[in-house]
């Protein structure tokens, strides 16, 4: 378990050899830091998707080169306490924007490295070994609540390639793992806005 000192959260996460998936809980035994409430009143609604409206889904990229090219749309970041010295994670979606999931690109220090899990043997040591058997997430998709008008960070990945859209009854992510090589299906609602197919 993680705990986020300063954002009054805490999380668990299962790792895969390019990704990691993330469940983030607002914990009242985490501090909140002076002037952080807000961010911390983000992911309490989040949590009460159901009823505030808000999504409660996070995608999180990295930049493939330091070099990468800026974003066509506005972008802003944030550093709490428990981030590396010097790094930030930079937020895709609108500063106000209650309404789409939050989209942002993780700092370096934090991204998965997958030259070097890509090196774990064919026993994958205990992090990356999963009783179902997944080791890749290869594609993301998601399920928007009808009339809900993705941004333009939204289009941007979906353009670029890394996550599909459509709408539907509800906030929805479906996670494929290994190209659903088991041709097997597990859905996690209504306890959680997740379907995985491996």
């Amino acid at each position: 378990m993680n705990h986020h000192d300063g954002q009054g959260t805490s999380s668990i996460s299962v790792e895969f050899e390019n990704s990691y998936l993330e469940l983030i809980w607002v914990d009242p035994n985490v501090s909140i830091a002076p002037g952080a409430e807000r961010g911390t009143e983000k992911f309490r609604q989040r949590a009460l998707w159901r009823t505030s409206g808000w999504s409660p889904i996070g995608l999180g990229f990295r930049r493939m080169a330091p070099t990468d090219p800026s974003f066509p749309f506005p972008t802003w970041s944030v550093s709490p306490g428990w981030l590396p010295k010097g790094s930030a994670i930079e937020i895709l979606t609108p500063r106000d924007d209650a309404n789409s999931p939050s989209l942002f690109l993780t700092p370096r220090s934090l991204a998965v490295d997958e030259k070097m899990n890509g090196k774990v043997p064919e026993r994958p040591t205990a992090a990356l070994a999963h009783r179902i058997g997944t080791r890749r997430v290869t594609a993301l998709h998601l399920v928007t609540p009808a009339g809900y008008k993705p941004i333009a960070a939204l289009d941007y990945l979906q353009k670029d390639g890394p996550v599909t859209i459509n709408q539907g009854k509800e906030w929805v992510l479906e996670l494929e793992f290994d190209q659903r090589a088991r041709g097997q299906v597990k859905d996690f609602r209504p306890d959680l806005p997740l379907l995985i197919r491996y």
